[in-house]
Order: structure tokens, then C-alpha cells, then sequence
């Protein structure tokens, strides 16, 4: 009778972690997944979308990630889980989920040093309910390499600060589109997945001189800012007030608007570039121009959503509410480490670099 009890028990348990994993939903967004090139690393830039569909309330325990090559050999193993006093899990801010309930969950293993190209990620994701009973889901990963097929100019000129670029803290990274006011806006994605903010800064790094608070106190404020690469215009706005606001509303009609005075430059087909917080009525192109590598198309102002003057870069397939965002490397461009200019050709710079075009 005890060895009955026994596999009642185990079969029970065996249950119970079935109805967990049939419960919990995991899509890896978006349905292109690439490596961008770093200075000495891979960098995989997605999120999770995780829904519970039961009643049971299940919470996040631990997240393991492993990464192989082409042929199936491991390369990497690492996690986040529950211990220690301050746990690292606690990195992730959504780690509980209640009956019908879905959140999106940036991924948190987005950079490896690897000298082997990366083929497959396998997610390790345990969960555990009311009755404290765990269970494993497993989510399969297959990104690729992002090949940028037309060279880019730094759109700046001088010493360019990466202000914020699109790492797991910056702000382009983490931008929540499964949030339901961003939902009720029509965005269907994360558009500024490689989005980059540019300043200019002085020898002695500041961005600014004397207090900052006019715009003009600003070294990037008014500087000429020019296009990547040859292409045709397809969206160009040139009438907002470089006061740092924005007409919300009208982000259901057009998603730019968050941008306020901005450009958008067709390079092939999928490939845009976007320019934005642009100096009110600076822009010298209009719909339909075709431009050229390097030509001054405006001026950096603090049009729209836009906290001080500089120039917020990103790579998009589209202007639309469904576009998703592009990796984007510059050519003959230099990292600059006090004395030091490194070259950092086709590599992505990363929030804080100093850079400089040749």
C-alpha cells in the first residue's frame, strides 16, 4: 500500500508540473532575431513574450540560457536565479504572472564574448505555483548575423558621445510595446530596438556649456546633420517647436510624431533611416528628394519627445506602426579612449562610447 501511495504521489506531481507547462506560453519576439558585431562580442537583441493562460498564479524562479554552434557543441551556460540575499532574478521587473495574464520580458543574456559564432540559444525558464510545485519550459532561439549591405556615414561630425544607444538598460531597448497604453497607440512592435541618441561633447566631455538649460548653450544644437547613406526621402516634418513636446494622440495616425521635426530616408527596400528631434524648419529636403551619402539634409534641434538637443538615429523596415527595428553599423569610424583612437568599423558603439568619423 505504500509503494502505491508512493507512485500516486509521484504521479500527481508528474501532473501538476504537465498543467504548468500547458499553462505558460513563450514567443520570443521579434520573428527575426539577429547578432549585431560588437567590439569583442555577440549581441542578441529580443524579448519574450510569456502569457499564462490558466487561473494559477505562477512566478519566475530561474532563467538559464545556453548557446551552441552550428554543430550542436555547447559554448556557454549561465543563469539568473533565486539565491543570495539580493537574488539576481530580481534583474528581471515582471517575475509573476497571474491567471490570464501576459507581460513582455526583455531578454537578459544579450551580450557574449565569443570568439565561435553563435547558432542556437536554448532558454531555460523554471516557474513556480500557488502549491510551490516547479516546473521547466524550454524556448528554442535561432538567431543570425545581421550583414549590412550598404555602408553608412556617422551622421554627425566632431566628437560624437553616444548618449544612449540600445543596450538591456537603455531606454530604446526597453520599450514595452505589449504595455497597454503603448498597445492602444497602434504599435504593434519595438521599432527603436537600434536606436541610437548622439551629442556632441567637448575635450573635457561636456555636452553643454554654462548651465545648459537654452538650447543654444548646447554644442549639438543647430550642427549640420547629414545622411548615411544615398537614398530617397519618404517622410520629412519640419513645423514642431524645439521644446521637447509632443501630440500623443497622434501617434495612432503617424509613430514618428514621437520624433517631432524628422526625416525618414528609404535606402533599399526594408532599409530606412530615421532622424529625428530635428531643429524647427531646419530641414533642407522634402518628400521624394533623392540624396546622397553624407549629404546635409537638417540641423539637430529638441523637437518632440525629446528631453535636451541631440540626434535620436535608428534603422527601420518600415514608418509604420508594424516596423521593426534594424541593426546599423558606421564605416571609417573611430573610438576615441582618451589619447587613443581605436577603429570600429562595422561594429555597433555602445552607450558612453566617444566616437569620431574619419
Amino acid at each position: 500500500m505504500k509503494k502505491l501511495f508512493g507512485q500516486i504521489s509521484l504521479l500527481i506531481a508528474v501532473m501538476i508540473v504537465a498543467q504548468i507547462q500547458a499553462q505558460i506560453s513563450i514567443k520570443a519576439l521579434p520573428e527575426k532575431i539577429f547578432i549585431e558585431s560588437g567590439r569583442n562580442s555577440q549581441i542578441i537583441n529580443f524579448d519574450f513574450l510569456i502569457s499564462n493562460s490558466g487561473s494559477d498564479t505562477l512566478e519566475l524562479h530561474k532563467v538559464n540560457v545556453s548557446a551552441f554552434d552550428s554543430a550542436g557543441n555547447i559554448l556557454h551556460t549561465r543563469f539568473l536565479d533565486n539565491n543570495g540575499t539580493a537574488p539576481s532574478v530580481k534583474m528581471l521587473p515582471v517575475r509573476k504572472w497571474n491567471g490570464n495574464e501576459s507581460h513582455l520580458v526583455f531578454n537578459p543574456f544579450n551580450e557574449f564574448f565569443l570568439a565561435t559564432a553563435i547558432s542556437q540559444l536554448e532558454f531555460e525558464w523554471t516557474f513556480e505555483n500557488n502549491a510551490k510545485k516547479q516546473s521547466v519550459v524550454t524556448t528554442i532561439v535561432s538567431p543570425e548575423k545581421y550583414v549590412q549591405k550598404t555602408n553608412f556615414l556617422l551622421p554627425v561630425k566632431g566628437r560624437v558621445l553616444v548618449y544612449d544607444a540600445h543596450d538591456y538598460t537603455s531606454h530604446h531597448r526597453r520599450f514595452d510595446y505589449n504595455f497597454a497604453p503603448i498597445k492602444s497607440l497602434g504599435i504593434l512592435s519595438n521599432f527603436m530596438r537600434y536606436a541610437y541618441d548622439f551629442v556632441i561633447i567637448d575635450e573635457k566631455g561636456k555636452q553643454h556649456s554654462q548651465s545648459g538649460d537654452e538650447n543654444e548653450q548646447h554644442y549639438i544644437f543647430g550642427k549640420e546633420i547629414c545622411s548615411v547613406a544615398a537614398g530617397k526621402v519618404i517622410y520629412a516634418v519640419a513645423n514642431h517647436k524645439d521644446d521637447g513636446t509632443f501630440n500623443v494622440p497622434k501617434l495612432k495616425e503617424n509613430p514618428l510624431e514621437l520624433y517631432g521635426n524628422c526625416i525618414a530616408i528609404e535606402h533599399s527596400p526594408g532599409v530606412i533611416s530615421v532622424y529625428g528631434h530635428l531643429k524647427e524648419n531646419s530641414i533642407l529636403v522634402k518628400i521624394g528628394s533623392s540624396v546622397k551619402a553624407g549629404q546635409p539634409i537638417a540641423a539637430a534641434g529638441t523637437s518632440g519627445s525629446s528631453f535636451f538637443p541631440h540626434l535620436h538615429f535608428e534603422v527601420r523596415t518600415s514608418i509604420g506602426h508594424e516596423s521593426q527595428g534594424l541593426p546599423s553599423y558606421f564605416n571609417d569610424l573611430y573610438l576615441r579612449e582618451g589619447t587613443k583612437k581605436i577603429p570600429l568599423d562595422n561594429h555597433a558603439p555602445e552607450t558612453g562610447s566617444i566616437i569620431e568619423a574619419e
